[in-house]
């Protein structure tokens, strides 16, 4: 039927001002319940490209990182690190990077072995299984890009304060005077299976040194 016609042999209801407000109270809260569930199926990741110039890398973080600076022990050297982090829920993105103090491939080879003990180490959980690596290839941000050789790793482990899952998933790799670590901490829910295994490999696959 047309909208506005009313069906022959009935008559048009009128609505009592009391009863209009009534449905318009109700229009607006069911816009307003619209609204919240729009926003709950909304996207959480919020992608962009930031440059370090400090650091020397381009990543892709899914929100605005914060940095954080602080020296660390390597080889008997206590050398620079900084850290960019992006929080989503309970995964933390994170790109961590020592600068040594000269270009070196025996340094870099220690502070790499160094990079993979601390983050075993700081996962602060026991491992349900041995860690996981393989060797690849990590593209610099030059043109042409340069492959890099790098390592994967991957923990799975139990948080021993409240048996929580959690998941570590890195790549380490050098270039020049720096040593970086891409990081994707997963804890709760998302470490129980691979819900987030997209945007834990845009954002390893979105690094890229200098």
């Amino acid at each position: 039927m047309p909208s506005g016609l009313v069906p022959r042999g009935s008559r048009p209801t009128r609505m009592s001002p009391s009863a209009a407000m009534s449905r318009s109270r109700r229009t607006v809260y069911l816009l307003a319940a619209l609204a919240l569930a729009a926003a709950a199926c909304s996207p959480r990741y919020d992608w962009r490209t930031v440059l370090s110039n400090e650091g020397a890398y381009a990543a892709l973080y899914p929100g605005k990182p914060s940095s954080a600076a602080r020296e660390v022990a390597i080889g008997g050297r206590h050398l620079p690190m900084t850290m960019e982090a992006a929080r989503v829920d309970e995964t933390l993105f994170a790109v961590g990077v020592v600068t040594l103090p000269d270009d070196d491939a025996v340094r870099r080879g220690e502070a790499l072995a160094a990079m993979q003990s601390g983050l075993l180490a700081n996962l602060g959980a026991h491992p349900v299984e041995p860690p996981h690596t393989r060797a690849i290839k990590v593209m610099s941000a030059a043109q042409p890009p340069v492959a890099l050789d790098g390592l994967e790793l991957e923990v799975v482990a139990v948080s021993p304060q409240d048996q929580s899952p959690r998941r570590l998933t890195a790549r380490l790799v050098g270039s020049g005077r720096h040593v970086y670590q891409a990081v994707v901490l997963e804890a709760g829910e998302a470490a129980r299976d691979r819900r987030q295994s997209e945007q834990v490999g845009q954002f390893l696959d979105g690094f890229h040194p200098f």
